[in-house]
């Protein structure tokens, strides 16, 4: 799943990135969420790959790829893909206890996690962020890998979050 960091080579913008996301993750006094925001394809879950095979060496137990969980989580529900669309409140609502559940088990037992291709969220208008955070207390910390351009935004609660943009 997740590249060794040998085969990793980041762009500029990515190295710049990743130092401000390494001291985010390291001092940060809020200690809690940290998005990283970057277009599509501009190298998010390549960076936080490296992140990941730089600081553990079990790397890959601290990512989720949100959107190959949630898709699961709803075939298990045994909900008929082509209609989520239409059954927005019931999508929502499994797809908000599938997180939570996902993220209180895994927190039950590390200190981190990255939450990468969150796109499914979009049209469920979600806010990870504040899901999310009444997790990250007591140095517990998650990463959330965020895309973003004109047509496609988050509205999420970003006060309660630190930001390292990808693009700048």
């Amino acid at each position: 799943m997740i590249e060794t960091i040998k085969e990793i080579s980041l762009t500029e913008k990515q190295k710049r990135a990743y130092e401000l996301l390494l001291s985010t993750y390291e001092y940060s006094l809020r200690r809690g969420t940290i998005c990283l925001i970057g277009g599509f394809q501009s190298g998010k879950t390549t960076l936080v790959q490296y992140f990941l095979s730089n600081k553990f060496p079990d790397y890959e137990k601290y990512y989720l790829n949100v959107n190959q969980h949630l898709l699961n989580c709803l075939k298990q529900e045994k909900t008929d893909l082509s209609i989520m669309s239409k059954i927005k409140a019931k999508t929502r609502l499994i797809m908000s206890v599938a997180l939570q559940d996902a993220i209180e088990k895994h927190f039950a037992k590390e200190n981190f996690i990255v939450l990468d291709a969150i796109e499914i969220l979009y049209p469920y208008n979600l806010d990870l962020v504040s899901l999310v955070s009444r997790y990250t207390r007591d140095g517990k910390i998650c990463i959330i890998c965020v895309p973003e351009n004109d047509d496609f935004v988050f509205n999420f609660s970003w006060g309660n979050c630190d930001i390292v943009r990808l693009d700048t």
